[in-house]
């Protein structure tokens, strides 16, 4: 039986993951990805997080954004959090929302979730994952792109589905009843509050979002950010 292939992102050669896999016998074949960090076999596509980016991505809302692009992408998406997620529970002001996103992810997206405590254990899981993917169904790895905007509806659902908290469904609602996304900007909370999905929380990072200035990053951390999107 030849050893499992895996296309490997460009970006997670730092990560030291790559090169344990190899050394456990993984074909590893690096790309640079679109949409996912780790493409296996049978369409099984990985986004790894170490827990500091989890949460980071949370607050910035960018995590739900990679959770649509991956789904939309790839039948069987995974979402892989690496480190003490516990360690980050106990010390961070409202641990309540990690698990929202944790449930989100899981519920609403259909994105498996995978915990990790070092690149060790993240490369013998993903060994793992792999092997079991293939023995299920042997289809090498494929690679995708992200679907394509095709159309002006597209366009104005990507914009919307890309505010805090919201996916493409709750997009599409929003866009049926205020008609465009120019009039979304300008709605009120009062007026958001009557789409049905669209809690308190939600409204409240949308406005954040529109309403607070601008204020750049230092230029590591907006690298950073270029780089993971």
């Amino acid at each position: 039986m030849e050893n499992v292939k895996i296309y490997v992102d460009f970006r997670e050669k730092d990560s030291g993951v790559p090169l344990i896999l190899l050394k456990l016998g993984v074909k590893v074949i690096y790309q640079n990805l679109t949409v996912g960090d780790y493409i296996l076999p049978n369409d099984y596509a990985i986004e790894r997080k170490n827990v500091e980016d989890f949460v980071s991505s949370m607050i910035s809302g960018r995590l739900f954004n990679q959770a649509y692009r991956l789904v939309e992408t790839y039948q069987n998406p995974i979402f892989l959090v690496e480190g003490n997620l516990q360690e980050t529970l106990e010390t961070f002001p409202k641990p309540r929302s990690i698990w929202g996103a944790l449930t989100s992810l899981s519920i609403r997206y259909g994105v498996h979730i995978f915990f990790t405590a070092n690149p060790n254990q993240t490369a013998e899981l993903i060994k793992i994952l792999a092997n079991q993917a293939q023995e299920i169904k042997p289809i090498e790895p494929v690679l995708r792109e992200r679907r394509k905007i095709k159309s002006l509806a597209d366009h104005q659902l990507y914009v919307v589905s890309s505010f805090p908290g919201v996916g493409l469904k709750l997009a599409d609602k929003m866009l049926r009843r205020f008609r465009s996304v120019r009039k979304i900007f300008q709605a009120s909370k009062r007026e958001l509050m009557l789409i049905e999905g669209l809690g308190k929380s939600k409204i409240e990072k949308i406005c954040e979002l529109l309403d607070s200035p601008y204020k750049p990053q230092p230029k590591k951390g907006y690298q950073k950010i270029l780089d993971e999107t």
